[in-house]
């Protein structure tokens, strides 16, 4: 059986009735687009396991997708020097974003949330995972007036594995992870990577720079 994401299992069943209600209520060979409903749904929301080793001081991708620009810039979110990995989520890759560190999950932001500083993107969904070591990484959903889908149900105060899946995004969004400014980036504009296995970037510890 094809493995199903949490967050898919109400439209593919939805489908499936839908394949049923078709073949009860017209002709056989009229019922063949509700089976290309089923189809495409089953894709979108597949859901394979995959193995993800933790590694030390690792970053990894939040989402699969291509690599679209590394930048320096500012972190809108925690208002400091960082460095942005932007990646495309690929259409032909899971819907799945995890964590690309392990940590606490200190702050999240979503569109309309009250309270939120004027230049925080106001399209956006973001998390802020601190590590143990006191790195602080902001991964962000653009999610712009097109049509949207996330699902993403950790909460502030939550601790969060590295690679763990966190929730179903899609389809086709931009992604953008925010990473200390001393960071090493580790992936460049047009490679593509994997969710919670390729490395995008790699912490360097504070106390390293002390020394």
């Amino acid at each position: 059986m094809l493995p199903l994401a949490p967050e898919g299992r109400p439209y593919v069943t939805l489908s499936a009735v839908v394949v049923a209600g078709s073949h009860v209520l017209l002709a056989p060979q009229l019922a063949w687009p509700s089976w290309i409903l089923l189809a495409a749904t089953l894709f979108l929301f597949r859901d394979f396991s995959r193995e993800i080793t933790p590694k030390a001081l690792a970053v990894v991708s939040p989402v699969d997708g291509v690599v679209t620009e590394v930048a320096e810039t500012r972190d809108p979110y925690l208002g400091r020097p960082a460095r942005r990995v932007s990646i495309r989520q690929s259409l032909l890759g899971e819907f799945n974003v995890h964590s690309p560190v392990e940590g606490k999950v200190h702050e999240r932001w979503w569109p309309g949330k009250e309270g939120v500083k004027d230049d925080v993107p106001p399209e956006e969904f973001a998390v802020w995972v601190q590590t143990d070591e006191g790195e602080d990484v902001v991964f962000a959903v653009e999610l712009g007036s097109r049509f949207r889908f996330l699902r993403c149900g950790i909460q502030s105060g939550e601790r969060m594995g590295q690679g763990r899946r966190c929730g179903f995004l899609g389809f086709g969004l931009p992604v953008h992870t925010y990473l200390p400014q001393n960071s090493r980036v580790e992936v460049s504009a047009g490679q593509r990577v994997r969710a919670g296995s390729d490395i995008i970037g790699v912490l360097i510890r504070k106390q390293s720079e002390d020394n």
